[in-house]
This record gives C-alpha cells, structure tokens and sequence, in this order.
C-alpha cells in the first residue's frame, strides 16, 4: 500500500542517512573566507546535510565543507566528500545545508618524516 505525500509527516525529497562523521567548513563570501569551523554530521542526503557544531553558521551563509569518506576506493584509496551549498536553518548547536555542489575527491596520504641521510 502507497501512503499518499499529504499524510506522510516527511517533508524532504531525498532520504536521509544517520551518519556521524567528523566535518569540516569554511564560511565563504564572494570568494573570500569568513571564518572556519567543524563539527560532526547528523544525518545526509543527496540534497541536504544536517551537522552539529559549536557555533553553527547563519542561515543563507555559503559553505564548503569536507568530510573524510569512511569507505576507500578500491579498497586503498583515502576518499573525501567535498560539498557547497546554503544554510537553510540553525539551532544552538546544529544546521541545516542544502547542498547545491557535491564531488568526491581523492585525499593525499600525509608527509612522513625521514630520518637524516635517507
């Protein structure tokens, strides 16, 4: 049986996953970085994302945010999720993005130190 859109309480197009993953932001305007943060997800969809943080940014502010993918390509391969979008609501410590950009991005393996003469 098929519950018509008008009785259903969800209101978002796509559905959302719970996902509890460590986030990072930039608050950007014309280009020009506003100010940094980071926070954990709450949940993800491919048209919304809900975070926590501390000082959650204003509604219709611009981020660009990066995840750490929890999944490796081929098994070997670091991935991280790059998203832009608006924020369309906050809370004391949460927002809401909806996401207008989103691409996946290979993530570079950190420097290690070399002992002298190698």
């Amino acid at each position: 049986m098929r519950i018509p859109k008008a009785a259903s309480q969800e209101r978002r197009a796509a559905t959302r996953f719970a996902l509890s993953l460590d986030v990072s932001y930039t608050v950007v305007d014309r280009r020009a970085i506003v100010r940094t943060g980071s926070g954990r997800t709450i949940d993800l969809s491919s048209s919304g994302l809900s975070f926590t943080t501390s000082q959650p940014p204003l509604p219709g502010q611009k981020l660009e945010m990066s995840i750490d993918w929890p999944v490796l390509l081929d098994g070997a391969i670091r991935l991280q999720l790059v998203i832009s979008g608006v924020v369309v609501r906050t809370t004391k410590a949460a927002a809401v993005l909806q996401i207008q950009k989103h691409e996946f991005r290979t993530r570079r393996a950190g420097l290690t130190a070399r002992p002298a003469g190698e």
